[in-house]
């Protein structure tokens, strides 16, 4: 009965609101890759260039309309850039999501409820690998861990790349 009071009937809400969860981890990821989104995007909103502010200002822009027309369109790219570099630093990240996540080698519909990564995968298992072909699993689940990392900030690098080659081409 209590559950129905906190969208319990809702499938992706129920169970307890506390404890380990999926719903845990993802706050405290968040938490942590805040600093590297908010630093890469300040760089980026640096990169542009003064004289397209002072060119907005100059044609009666009020600040917000300048920040709103000539500022965040220009960094848009490199902003998304920012926040994909900040994913995939959440991806890799191991040690606070084994903690929080509450390790349940199964699937739930609920963000409450315990779950379980590729990286608490390698980091529980793999002091307990016995066989060879345990090992090679865990080898496997950990290459495929770099090659996603190594795919989301690659695309983040080059839509970081693509405001700052914009911003060289307008300083020109």
């Amino acid at each position: 009965m209590r559950d129905t009071l906190h969208l319990g009937v809702i499938p992706l809400f129920s169970g307890p609101s506390w404890g380990n969860s999926v719903f845990a981890a993802g706050m405290i990821l968040a938490i942590m890759v805040l600093p590297y989104i908010s630093s890469v995007s300040r760089e980026v909103l640096l990169a542009v260039p003064r004289s397209q502010r002072e060119a907005a200002l100059a044609l009666g822009a009020t600040r917000w309309e300048m920040i709103q027309k000539a500022v965040l369109p220009f960094a848009k790219s490199g902003i998304i850039g920012g926040i994909i570099l900040g994913l995939g630093r959440a991806l890799g990240e191991t040690m606070a999501v084994t903690m929080l996540i509450g390790n349940a080698h199964e699937i739930s519909a609920s963000l409450f409820a315990p779950g379980y990564t590729m990286a608490s995968l390698i980091a529980n298992e793999f002091s307990e690998a016995s066989g060879d072909l345990h090992l090679a699993a865990l080898m496997a689940v950990g290459f495929v861990l770099l090659l996603l990392t190594l795919v989301v900030n690659g695309i983040a690098r080059w839509l970081v790349w693509q405001v700052g080659r914009r911003a060289e081409g307008l300083r020109r």
